[in-house]
């Protein structure tokens, strides 16, 4: 698998989990079992911990994709192919709406006592 596949794959994780874990929530504040909204903290914080990587691995490969100091930027467009694609902003509001469901589900977990 290329590298711009295991990007895909973890983005394809992330807007799978958000789903899940937001659904999950809404079903253990709705009908109160402790349970469910333990499993709807844990895909929070799968997804948590995913979108972290995946912006963290972004941010790496744009620093690598970087041209050399002197260099003329961007001049050979065949080396920003080299590295595969990511897209930042998306990974940072899949870690918002992660920490969202995260706190969602921590209160409902409250709630309950």
């Amino acid at each position: 698998m290329s590298d711009q596949g295991i990007a895909n794959l973890v983005l394809m994780a992330l807007f799978i989990l958000l789903p899940l874990a937001l659904g999950t929530m809404l079903f253990g504040r709705s009908r109160g079992n402790r349970f469910v909204l333990k499993w709807a903290r844990g895909l929070a914080i799968l997804a948590i911990v995913l979108a972290t990587a995946y912006d963290v691995a972004g941010a790496v490969c744009l620093i690598l994709a970087e041209p050399k100091p002197g260099h003329e930027p961007w001049v050979d467009p065949a080396a920003v192919v080299d590295y595969p694609t990511f897209f930042i902003p998306i990974g940072v509001g899949a870690l918002l709406a992660g920490a969202g469901v995260l706190a969602g589900a921590i209160r409902a977990r409250h709630r309950l006592g």
